[in-house]
Parts: C-alpha cells; sequence; structure tokens
C-alpha cells in the first residue's frame, strides 16, 4: 500500500467531508452518556508549532484529535487535515515520506494541520520532525504530536530546540474525583476550598451520595471509557480489562523490557503500596538481585504512566533525600485493578478492596496522592521515629481512614505550623489547629 493509500484510509475526509462523521473514534463517542472535554485543547488556537500531547493510552488522546478536526473542518478547507497513527510505522523516514506525501497531494495556502498520533512509537521520530521543520514544512502548519511515554515525548519536545514555535504542551490525565463528581453530576457544580465549613458539607452531603460515587469511582477510575462501561452496565466488562492489560505488556515488550522482572515490580508495588521501601528491598524481596534493575524498571513504569513515585523530605533540615526509602503509588484506582487481576489471577470484578478495611485505607492513600499531584508538582513523605504521609511545600496531611481516631493518630501534626490536614472516613471538624475533613470532601477541593 503506497503513503497516499494509508493517508487516505486514515484520513477518509480528504476525499469525502461526510467521512468524517463514519469515524469509528467519533462514533464511539456518541456511545458514551458522559463525555469528559479537555477544553484547554479543543478551545487553544493553534498556530504555527509544534505542539504535543501526552498521556496514558485510551484516556482519549486519539478521540480528542478527532474532535478537534470535526470541530474545524469544512466543504472548504478538508484538505488540511491530516491524521495518522504512527503505530503503523516503523522509522522515522517513514514519517517524513509520509508527511511529504501529504503535503505534495494536498496543497492548501492556508492552516494545516498535521496530526501524528503515539508518534513516539517509532523510534528516533522526533529527528523526522526536525527534517521536516528544517526543510521548510513549518509555515501556516500546525504539528500535533501524541504519546503515551512521558519521557520519550518530552525529549521529542526536548530535542527541537528554537523549531516548536507557538507549540506547547497538553498533558491528558485520568479523571480526578472532582472531575468525576462534575461528569457524572454535573449541576453539583462542586467548587470547594481549605476554608469550607460544616454546613456547606452537610448541605453536599444532602444534595449527593458521596459514599457511593466514592466506591464508583475506586472502581472505575477516572478513564472515560471506563467510567462509561461501569455506569452504564453496573460492571466492567473482561475484554476492557484485557484490553488495558494488553496495553501494559505491549509497552514492555516495545521497551524490551522483561515481562517476568516487570511483574515482580508490580507485585511488590501492589505489596508495599502505603509504605516506603528501597530499591535494594525491591531487589531482594522481588529476586530480581540489582536495585539498578528495580530503578530502571520503576522508571519505565512511571514514564508509561502507570505509576508514581515519591520520596522522603526532611522536615527539621528542609531538605529532599533522595537516598532514603520512596513511596510508590498508582496513578488511577481502575489501573490498579487491573494489576492486581493481572498479577494474583483475581476475578477482574473481585474488588476485595472494597469490603477489606485495610486495602481501602491504601487505595484511599493513593488517592489523596493523585489529588495532591494536580495541585503540586513537588509531593513527598516524612518519616524518622513518627510519619507524616504527605508533605508539600505548604501542607502537611496525615490520612486516618477508619471509624474512631485517637490524639495520638496526629500529635506528631501538632508540632509543625504548615497548614494541618487530617484525612478521616467521616470525621469533619477543625479542632487542635487541623482541619479534620472526610476524603469524600478533601478530594473535591482545590487546593
Amino acid at each position: 500500500m503506497s503513503y497516499l493509500d494509508k493517508i487516505i484510509k486514515q484520513s477518509p475526509w480528504l476525499i469525502a467531508l461526510a467521512n468524517i462523521n463514519e469515524d469509528i473514534h467519533l462514533l464511539r463517542l456518541k456511545e458514551f452518556r458522559y463525555i469528559h472535554h479537555e477544553n484547554s485543547f479543543l478551545t487553544h488556537h493553534f498556530e504555527d508549532g509544534i505542539y504535543i500531547v501526552t498521556g496514558p493510552r485510551q484516556i482519549g488522546k486519539s478521540t480528542h484529535l478527532k474532535m478537534l478536526i470535526q470541530q474545524h473542518i469544512n466543504e472548504k478547507n478538508k484538505d488540511n487535515f491530516l491524521y495518522f497513527n504512527c503505530d503503523l510505522l516503523d522509522k522515522k523516514q517513514d514519517i517524513v515520506d509520509l508527511v511529504e506525501e501529504y503535503l505534495k497531494n494536498f496543497p492548501s495556502n492556508t492552516r494545516r494541520f498535521i496530526l501524528l498520533d503515539e508518534i513516539t512509537s517509532v523510534k528516533d521520530s522526533f529527528l523526522a520532525i526536525k527534517f521536516l521543520v528544517d526543510s521548510g514544512h513549518f509555515k501556516n502548519i500546525t504539528y500535533i504530536l501524541t504519546g503515551s511515554n512521558t519521557i520519550s515525548i518530552k525529549k521529542t519536545g526536548e530535542y527541537l530546540p528554537g523549531r516548536r514555535g507557538k507549540g506547547i504542551d497538553f498533558i491528558f490525565n485520568p479523571l480526578s474525583f472532582k472531575q468525576y463528581i462534575n461528569l457524572v453530576h454535573p449541576k453539583l457544580n462542586v467548587t470547594y476550598s481549605l476554608d469550607i465549613s460544616e454546613k456547606e458539607y452537610l448541605a453536599l452531603k444532602q444534595k449527593a451520595p458521596l459514599d457511593k460515587y466514592l466506591n464508583d469511582y475506586l472502581v472505575s477510575g477516572g478513564i472515560p471509557r471506563v467510567i462509561n462501561e461501569f455506569l452504564n452496565k453496573g460492571a466492567i466488562d473482561q475484554d476492557i480489562f484485557s484490553m488495558y492489560r494488553a496495553w501494559i505488556t505491549s509497552e514492555i515488550a516495545k521497551a524490551d523490557k522483561k515481562e517476568f522482572i516487570a511483574k515482580s515490580i508490580l507485585e511488590r508495588v501492589l505489596f508495599s503500596l502505603g509504605s516506603d521501601i528501597s530499591y535494594n528491598a525491591f531487589a531482594q524481596d522481588s529476586g530480581i538481585g540489582s536495585h539498578n534493575t528495580v530503578y530502571d524498571y520503576l522508571d519505565f513504569f512511571i514514564n508509561c504512566n502507570v505509576l508514581t513515585q515519591i520520596f522522603h523530605f526532611d522536615i527539621h533540615q528542609q531538605k529532599v533525600n533522595y537516598r532514603k526509602n520512596k513511596k510508590i503509588y498508582f496513578n488511577d484506582p481502575f489501573i490498579y485493578s487491573v494489576i492486581e487481576a493481572w498479577l494474583t489471577g483475581k476475578p477482574s470484578q473481585d474488588y476485595e478492596y472494597l469490603s477489606n478495611p485495610i486495602l481501602k485505607s491504601r487505595i484511599i492513600e493513593n488517592l489523596v496522592l493523585i489529588q495532591l499531584k494536580n495541585f503540586y508538582q513537588d509531593i513527598f513523605y516524612y518519616k524518622e521515629i513518627q510519619e507524616i504521609d504527605f508533605v508539600t511545600k505548604d501542607l502537611l496531611l496525615e490520612i486516618k481512614y477508619q471509624n474512631k481516631i485517637i490524639k495520638d493518630d496526629y500529635a506528631f501534626l501538632l508540632k509543625h505550623e504548615n497548614n494541618r490536614i487530617l484525612v478521616t472516613k467521616k470525621d469533619f471538624k477543625r479542632a487542635d489547629g487541623l482541619l479534620w475533613i472526610p476524603i469524600e470532601i478533601f478530594l473535591l477541593l482545590s487546593l
């Protein structure tokens, strides 16, 4: 098949505008009851430049590229939009040949959009973009490049100094609990800060079953396709689990990693979720043998948007200790479920953590970390004789997801002057200079 044939196959509107309405991504979107729009992307004023979109697979990057086309395309400018999934290309020269074939066959004096999806699946793809820009293919052209591997797509931008024009980066993350609530219950219009009062909290509880929403979110996570599947059917089909597991295993294979080592690493993450651990302990417990291998594989999973790692912070000396133990978390509760089912062989719909208080408290801590990531670039933990679960530049947080809390549970927080928060299971109050706040409300705050 020639490059032109491949172009027309993936961008059929070049032949007939009506073909945009038959696009598989847009047709699937019509089946969704709950549709999330990344408005910062869809409403952006694109100019000459190289724009980069990153985020995990199946988060909606491809769909948003098609939505962008659908918003702007008409009979007069239908030749101005090239979409191509680079998973189908083998080498960087293929990218160059493909784009040049498009530009040759569909000339235009107005702005063209060249949308290259999953471009990081092609080795050294940034060199192809560099060549195209240096060859003069830049005026009146907007390049939008997507990738699932954070480090690869980030390097694409870094390796194009002075060539990105007006281009900026967009990050598509799984929906936070607040975004989830606003998606499934838009009339709530949740906007709260740390100044929230008990009266506001009680009023919100009257409006919506927050505990049910939280349990639903623990199952579906923040992935729009999974959210729709779960809320429409009350369950998530096995093929959805299989699809996301296939994404993880394919990333492992493409990176030339060994699957048994990757599984050993992930198994140890499951076991130690919420606890601090060293790379050496990871290696010993997993039978891998080398802490360097542990570092390499953890770094890989972080770059694939599967895991997040935080470091120890010395509150007294006000510095980060990168050599001390780390804490590892998942980037989304549904990804946790996928990996747990894959590694343990338990049924995908088991959801033991919903009824197991210890497991659920670990996932709750993970949700707090996800919430903090929406507002803080640097998040740490503190542990010497005592421990603080999370430390940011202006917050100290301890999670006590339990029915009864005594003063010994939070006494260490009282020795520090930052904004101090106790994330609880059900208690809301301000006492001892602390904000006690239930997890469902904490996850809705703008920090």
